[in-house]
């Protein structure tokens, strides 16, 4: 749970420091996982399979879920990033 709570606050932070927000969001995990250019991202507070999971518009196929779950001694960095990179 503890992992879960970090990973709202990255959420929470992604966005802040602008004026203006990231259109996109950039995920990387330490075990390598990487997602760019998603609109959003949802970390649940569920397990799944014991881990921690997040889901997102899939930017690679559109209108199609993603998820990447988080080992448990991994974790993951939420960043915002700019619509085309």
């Amino acid at each position: 749970m503890r992992l879960t709570a970090v990973l709202l606050v990255a959420l929470a932070l992604a966005g802040c420091g602008g004026s203006k927000s990231a259109t996109t969001l950039t995920v990387t995990c330490t075990d390598g996982t990487e997602v760019i250019g998603t609109a959003s991202v949802d970390v649940s507070g569920d397990l799944v399979n014991g881990r921690p999971t997040m889901s997102f518009p899939d930017p690679a196929n559109a209108g199609k879920t993603g998820t990447v779950s988080v080992q448990p001694s991994g974790h993951c960095k939420i960043t915002p990033g700019t619509a085309g990179g």
